[in-house]
């Protein structure tokens, strides 16, 4: 009789935790799309650039079904040339959230006169920031800042590039390629003042860029290591989310969540992407399509 009472007692206690974890509301959720990649050309491979358009419409259909407090583009909203932006930027206006831009290579495969334009279309003149909400503070990165893609050839920018890739090969570095990039100076100066405020503040960081940092699969920051190490000090920061490597990726080092969203051009789903909610211990993506749910604890 006693061991019934007490099986009883544990039972009824544990559908009280789970009865209150299912009833524990976020304090805030935000969306994520990442390597949208529309052009108005035949398809590739598994890369469908026009159909990602429609993908995208059911994607933000979706979204708006949630309360967000923004949606971040993780980068290579299109394929190539200025006048593939029009359609997928007018699609994105039927969002109810506002939109963050991050950088991705395929953004500046325009014309060299047209690189300039590219900040302002995606309402992202400085390329990199910082944003606040509640006791978070979201950083966006540009991986595009020393590379080959976001400057006219043979402009000192370009030059940088070209010096950095040839060290890098050189070096045999796996992401030696043209299509990658990384950060400069001044931005990763910014961007440890910024983690160093946070923790100050006692404020949680995610960063978002389109180059992941790991794994090194060929595809990661041509500077990953040196940005590693600076998020490795500051505990703070929990989570680091990419795009670039359209068939996603999932790494925990040192406690540091490295997440890769999955590539809209390549989906096989009629939608893609994910509502993060975000709790005072962990991240709970909630994934649309394809994309995976996982929980992300915090450090």
């Amino acid at each position: 009789m006693k061991l019934r009472i007490s099986l009883i007692v544990l039972i009824t206690e544990l559908m009280i935790v789970i009865t209150g974890l299912a009833q524990e509301k976020p304090l805030f959720s935000f969306g994520v799309i990442s390597d949208v990649q529309y052009a108005d050309v035949d398809q590739a491979g598994e890369r469908d650039y026009r159909g990602s358009l429609a993908i995208l419409e059911k994607t933000v259909k979706e979204l708006n079904r949630h309360e967000l407090a923004f949606t971040v583009n993780l980068g290579d909203l299109i394929d190539r040339d200025l006048e593939s932006f029009g359609k997928p930027l007018y699609v994105l206006t039927q969002s109810k959230a506002k939109i963050h831009h991050v950088f991705g290579n395929h953004d500046y495969t325009v014309a060299d006169e047209h690189k300039k334009e590219v900040p302002k279309l995606l309402g992202n003149p400085n390329g990199y920031h910082a944003f606040t909400h509640g006791q978070f503070v979201f950083v966006v990165l540009n991986g595009m800042y020393n590379s080959l893609d976001g400057h006219p050839v043979g402009s000192r920018g370009y030059k940088k590039a070209e010096a950095t890739l040839a060290e890098l090969e050189v070096l045999g570095a796996s992401n030696a390629k043209p299509w990658n990039g990384g950060l400069g100076r001044k931005q990763i100066n910014w961007l440890e003042k910024t983690l160093a405020n946070a923790q100050k503040e006692e404020k949680r960081v995610v960063v978002f860029c389109h180059y992941p940092l790991l794994p090194e699969n060929g595809l990661h920051l041509w500077n990953n290591r040196e940005v590693l190490a600076m998020l490795d000090k500051y505990t703070n920061v929990v989570a680091y989310f990419s795009g670039h490597h359209h068939a996603g990726n999932y790494v925990v080092e040192n406690g540091l969540h490295h997440l890769t969203f999955y590539g809209m051009v390549e989906a096989k789903s009629p939608n893609l992407g994910a509502v993060v909610r975000v709790f005072e211990d962990r991240l709970v993506l909630e994934g649309i399509g394809d994309q995976e749910s996982r929980e992300m604890r915090f450090r």
